[in-house]
């Protein structure tokens, strides 16, 4: 596939992933390799607020816990093989319908360790509120602690407090290895009627978004809600992929802080941390991914129809000019406004072609309706 194709899907993934945040209740999703570091960044992200609505955020900590409890046994059940690609194929997803949160987790897992695993879920499942007591206090009193550690009392503890909303599933990759994906449904309101899991939650259809990352190489992927905090959290967790070395990492951290504040700064429709602080997060996707030797960061958020001609105009003026006319420009808006710092136009998209050798941006409107359109930026890195 030439590069020019490759960037063209890209763009148009980063728009159907972008959808998902709605059409499936994304609230967040993560894809890549899991480690301790990585778990106290992602739990970092969860408290940039994936939720925002009030009576989620009065249930933040249960989600919390919930949230943490995954992630370990994501660590305890991953088994690393030799394929690094396979290694950074790792999941996570949370989503929220009306009164339910959902977090699922994929990870890999080797063939031989499933039967045991299996029948162990499947016993969890059946067993009755009284009986996952008993279960977690039998192994508690034995104290037999299993080869991947915790005896099982993480699995416990989730399906007893989430009342044995538990669900789970074994995808065979190779002869070696299958994906292991678990998930938990945790209730906000039990004086609500319970909801069952629908078509969009399923894991079937978790399985093949994942199918979907995975074919794509898309190293990272967090789709959402972004705040200013998110950055400090996600940094690390670029850092943890095999990008490049020290100067290319650099690289990728700039402008990914660019793109990033794009759409924090830019995006139209956003919602406000509770309680309200007047801090927003914004709508929006991020990927980074990796082809041929070539990385593409690539952005997406909505913004209002009445910007896409503006906007646009705009990139194509930098992407038409030089880098010597490009930075002439700059150094001039510099000037200008050196007096009154306030009143100088936003210049990212001028530093996003500079920091990346000149390189044009890509960039593609997609129209939802009368209102409001995707706007998705796109920048490569060689």
């Amino acid at each position: 596939m030439e590069e020019n194709q490759y960037n063209i899907k890209q763009i148009d993934l980063a728009y159907e992933l972008t959808k998902y945040i709605d059409e499936d209740y994304f609230e967040y999703v993560y894809r890549g390799h899991f480690s301790e570091n990585i778990t106290e960044n992602i739990l970092n992200l969860n408290d940039a607020k994936f939720v925002s609505d009030s009576e989620a955020y009065a249930y933040r900590n249960r989600i919390s816990y919930f949230l943490i409890e995954s992630l370990q046994n994501v660590i305890r059940h991953q088994d690393m093989p030799g394929n690094e690609d396979l290694a950074d194929e790792g999941l996570i997803v949370i989503q929220k319908t009306n009164n339910s949160v959902y977090i699922t987790t994929a990870n890999v897992i080797c063939n031989d360790n499933i039967p045991a695993l299996e029948t162990y879920l499947k016993k969890i499942k059946k067993l009755s509120p009284e009986e996952l007591k008993a279960e977690y206090q039998k192994i508690l009193l034995d104290g037999v602690i299993s080869e991947k550690g915790g005896g099982g009392l993480g699995i416990i503890t989730m399906a007893r407090r989430t009342d044995g909303h538990i669900q789970f599933k074994f995808k065979k990759i190779n002869e070696e290895f299958s994906y292991y994906y678990y998930q938990i449904q945790l209730i906000l309101n039990v004086e609500k009627n319970k909801e069952s899991v629908n078509n969009l939650i399923s894991l079937n259809r978790i399985s093949k978004f994942h199918e979907l990352l995975n074919n794509e190489n898309i190293l990272l992927n967090f789709n959402g809600s972004f705040a200013f905090q998110n950055l400090e959290s996600l940094l690390p967790v670029i850092e943890s992929h095999s990008i490049g070395g020290k100067l290319i990492k650099q690289k990728v951290f700039d402008l990914t802080v660019k793109l990033i504040r794009n759409i924090i700064d830019f995006a139209d429709e956003f919602i406000y941390d509770e309680p309200n602080t007047g801090m927003r997060n914004s709508r929006g996707v991020f990927l980074l991914s990796k082809k041929d030797g070539n990385l593409f960061l690539t952005a997406g958020n909505v913004i209002l129809n009445e910007k896409t001609r503006v906007l646009g105009n705009k990139i194509n003026l930098i992407n038409g000019n030089k880098e010597e006319s490009i930075i002439k420009i700059r150094d001039y808006l510099d000037e200008f406004y050196a007096s009154d710092i306030s009143k100088k136009p936003d210049i990212s998209l001028i530093d996003m072609r500079l920091k990346n050798n000149c390189n044009k941006i890509k960039y593609v409107f997609k129209k939802i309706n009368q209102k409001t359109s995707y706007f998705i930026l796109q920048l490569v890195i060689n």
